[in-house]
């Protein structure tokens, strides 16, 4: 980084400290009725200390869980980063944990049985913005998630770039059709649950894959990637290599981890922070600059 850079970044994170002082933060878990499903929807949000229902308005940090997990799986993505709060590296932030189910690839089944994306996209995010001070603009919103919720958070970051400005893959099970339809010891195929085994419907609704072709016009250079690879390489070699083909930049680290998401964190999760907080020092910047004119 030359000296002009480095002195541009550090002037602008005093700036995000400044507007968004070092906090602790506290978890709540929420219950809502969907204004779509009209289903129950549980999730947890963390909320820095002291927080200000006034003011600037807090970024926020979409975290997607795992296969077999829940809402409640969060402890992964939270501590580390109260920890990046706590040492100035990331400014205070609201975090939310969805539940994507335990194996609903972070999408709605054919049969509108099982509604995941709906309850995060058009629900969660929505019912977030209008009941806590955030800043409501992709450029303040991240999406990342760890295994499955790292599939998740890449659909939902090529399927909707006007509503992310970064997303963070951990490890995930960058699955195709082919993957879909497999069955393992401890689960039953995924298809014929979710998509009734109609690829079309599946490539149309669910596939990062194709999505990220149709969009590519629509993310390139609007959203950073970042993927983190623990066991799974072999699969996010190609998903990279994929979004590569598309001239979409992807920032792809080998952790040497196994699919262990504390151990992502502590070999390079730091990282992942200052891009976050670097994204806000610019989306704040350039709001000084639009209302300047």
């Amino acid at each position: 980084m030359n000296i002009e850079n480095k002195f541009y970044t550090n002037v602008h994170l005093i700036l995000l400290f400044v507007l968004f002082p070092q906090v602790q933060g506290e978890l709540k878990t929420i219950n809502i009725t969907g204004k779509i499903s009209n289903k129950e929807i549980t999730f947890d949000v963390y909320l820095p200390e002291n927080y200000n229902k006034a003011g600037a308005g807090y970024p926020v940090i979409y975290n997607l869980h795992g296969r077999g997990g829940s809402h409640k799986s969060g402890v992964g993505f939270r501590v580390p980063m109260e920890k990046a709060i706590a040492k100035g590296i990331l400014p205070p932030v609201i975090a939310v944990y969805p539940d994507g189910t335990k194996n609903g690839w972070y999408a709605d089944s054919k049969d509108r049985s099982i509604l995941v994306e709906t309850n995060i996209i058009r629900e969660i995010i929505p019912w977030i913005d209008a009941n806590y001070n955030t800043r409501a603009s992709r450029e303040f919103r991240v999406i990342q998630g760890f295994s499955m919720g790292g599939y998740g958070a890449s659909l939902y970051a090529v399927k909707f770039p006007e509503l992310f400005s970064i997303c963070i893959n951990y490890d995930g099970g960058m699955w195709n059709w082919q993957n879909m339809l497999r069955k393992s010891r401890k689960w039953e195929p995924v298809a014929p649950v979710l998509f009734d085994n109609d690829k079309k419907y599946y490539d149309r609704t669910s596939s990062p894959w194709i999505l990220a072709a149709i969009n590519q016009d629509k993310i390139r250079g609007r959203i950073q990637f970042r993927t983190l690879v623990g066991s799974l390489g072999s699969g996010l070699q190609k998903w990279r290599d994929h979004i590569n083909s598309l001239n979409i930049e992807m920032d792809y680290l080998d952790a040497q981890c196994r699919h262990n998401l504390k151990c992502l964190h502590e070999e390079a999760g730091n990282e992942s922070f200052l891009l976050m907080a670097k994204q806000f020092a610019r989306a704040i910047k350039l709001e000084g600059k639009t209302k300047e004119k």
